[in-house]
């Protein structure tokens, strides 16, 4: 609903900037300088209060206040160019993580941003994720990947890269944990749609079988 609101607000903008230009063009023929400068200046006007109705809509749609809702946003965007960091470097240095665990720990960092942007005020449960977890993911495998990129390695170098690998295997299962805290709600809202399921089908149970003649 919020994106058709959006989408709505941008295309009314759209029609109102045309229908001035051609107002503006009948009054003031040929003076195209005068038409494009008013023209703009409208237009921008516009985006601005089209993208700030937009933006007031999904928090209220969220349950947020807009000032949480910009914040994290925010958030949201600086952890998205992140995960393409982690995601490219990954894919070029293949000897970070095994095979597996390099795609389950970028499905894991997936999940939690693509569950959070969906529902931005779970934000809060996944604080130590966007805060912490992720930042030292992309920290050690950019510094794993320029030392491993050096032309010359001695022992302590092979003996770091190797420990840092380990440690990046741990901040996997880290991460993975965030995503089943992150989970946890869902999990105990279920348990309590099928008890009152449960309860449910147990009274028409009974009621079916009072009912039923013997």
């Amino acid at each position: 609903m919020v994106v058709f609101k959006k989408f709505m607000a941008f295309t009314g903008s759209i029609v109102l900037i045309l229908v001035l230009f051609g107002i503006l063009a009948s009054i003031f023929v040929n003076n195209w300088l005068l038409i494009s400068s008013v023209t703009l200046v409208v237009a921008v006007v516009l985006f601005i209060f089209s993208a700030k109705a937009g933006d007031k809509a999904h928090a209220i749609q969220t349950g947020l206040t807009k000032k949480e809702f910009k914040y994290i946003r925010t958030n949201l965007e600086e952890s998205r160019a992140k995960i393409l960091r982690l995601q490219k470097i990954t894919s070029a240095h293949r000897t970070l993580f095994t095979f597996q665990e390099r795609d389950k720990t970028l499905l894991l960092t997936k999940r939690i941003y693509g569950i959070v942007k969906e529902e931005p005020k779970r934000f809060y449960d996944a604080e130590d994720f966007f805060f912490s977890h992720l930042d030292s993911l992309v920290e050690l495998t950019e510094k794993y990947a320029f030392l491993d990129s050096q032309p010359v390695k001695d022992k302590k170098i092979y003996q770091t890269l190797s420990d840092t690998r380990s440690l990046l295997n741990d901040l996997g299962r880290v991460i993975e944990k965030d995503l089943f805290s992150l989970l946890n709600k869902d999990v105990s809202n279920l348990d309590f749609e099928l008890e009152v399921a449960k309860n449910s089908i147990s009274k028409q149970q009974k009621k079916f079988e009072r009912r039923t003649p013997k």
